[in-house]
């Protein structure tokens, strides 16, 4: 089973970043719906499989 996660960075400053976890849903559809809700500037959605350990992922950040 394929779940889709709704994440977006929401800094707003000029340097930086802030990755935010925004929900777990069960179709890209209800993803990008939520997203538009919110008004995301750089939603990211990924798609993983339910009950899978080999899913990693960078949700993201700031290195200098």
């Amino acid at each position: 089973m394929k779940a889709y996660v709704l994440t977006a960075d929401t800094y707003n400053g000029p340097w930086g970043s802030e990755i935010e976890f925004f929900g777990v849903f069960s179709t890209k559809e209800k993803a990008e719906k939520r997203a538009s809700e919110m008004k995301l500037d750089c939603p990211d959605i990924s798609v993983v499989n339910v009950d899978e350990n080999d899913v990693q992922g960078y949700l993201g950040g700031y290195y200098e």
